[in-house]
């Protein structure tokens, strides 16, 4: 099919069945996308002040940002820095449970821009040599049909300008039970030694980004900047759409 035809077959579609928002359920106008632009400016965005490192909101008396008390207690981690770009609540809530349990992949398109804008707003990108999604084990991502982080690391790659880490250079090795069953003590015993490099030369001395659509306790991620930086990796990031 060329894209002259596929182009008019999507027009007298959306004429015939105008696409609407996934949130409001509200007739979109020309340029949204999923979303309404009411819809969009609601979501829960993390702004100021918030920990420069976790990205968690906290509130001070002079409203300026300021490491929180996790932080603080915890200064060394093998996360260098996280960032986030909302509250898991909400619109936005709605939108990761429509993309990853309602298997609505196209959700990824327009919530990975979002989060890819306020990366760069933040400089998350800086210095960046990938962006590698969390890795899902490949029976749960046969299940799904797709890796909800890869879609929105794909989303954010062309915002951001950062190539994708190759799929399989980075994988889950082994099942694991879903984290969001788990406590927080859990957590980090059931995820450990799930993830492994193919090919540690690819990531030597490299700044990654790790990408996922939701941050609780950081157990996943921080056993994936564990094992990146026993490959060589110099630094690891955590960008996730909310926490």
């Amino acid at each position: 099919m060329t894209a002259l035809l596929r182009s008019l077959l999507t027009g007298l579609a959306d004429l015939a069945y105008p696409p609407r928002c996934a949130l409001c359920g509200a007739a979109l106008d020309a340029g949204e996308h999923a979303v309404c632009a009411v819809c969009a400016r609601a979501l829960p965005a993390i702004r100021p002040p918030r920990c420069p490192r976790c990205a968690r909101p906290i509130r001070t008396r002079d409203a300026k940002d300021a490491l929180c008390g996790a932080c603080r207690m915890h200064p060394h981690g093998p996360l260098d820095r996280i960032a986030a770009f909302g509250e898991y609540r909400d619109g936005l809530r709605t939108l990761i449970h429509q993309l990853k349990y309602g298997r609505r992949a196209f959700l990824a398109a327009p919530l990975g821009t979002r989060v890819a804008e306020h990366g760069a707003a933040l400089g998350v990108f800086s210095g960046a040599d990938w962006l590698a999604p969390i890795p899902l084990h490949w029976t749960r991502e046969r299940w799904r049909g797709f890796n909800q982080a890869r879609l929105l690391a794909e989303q954010i790659s062309v915002v951001a300008d950062v190539p994708v880490m190759p799929q399989g250079a980075f994988r889950r090795v082994r099942r694991t039970t879903p984290q969001v069953r788990l406590n927080a003590a859990d957590r980090a015993d059931n995820i450990k030694g799930a993830f492994a490099v193919r090919d540690a030369s690819q990531i030597q001395n490299a700044c990654i980004v790790l990408i996922d659509d939701v941050l609780t306790t950081a157990a996943t991620a921080g056993e994936c900047a564990r094992v990146l930086r026993r490959a060589g990796a110099a630094s690891v990031r955590l960008l996730v759409a909310a926490r």
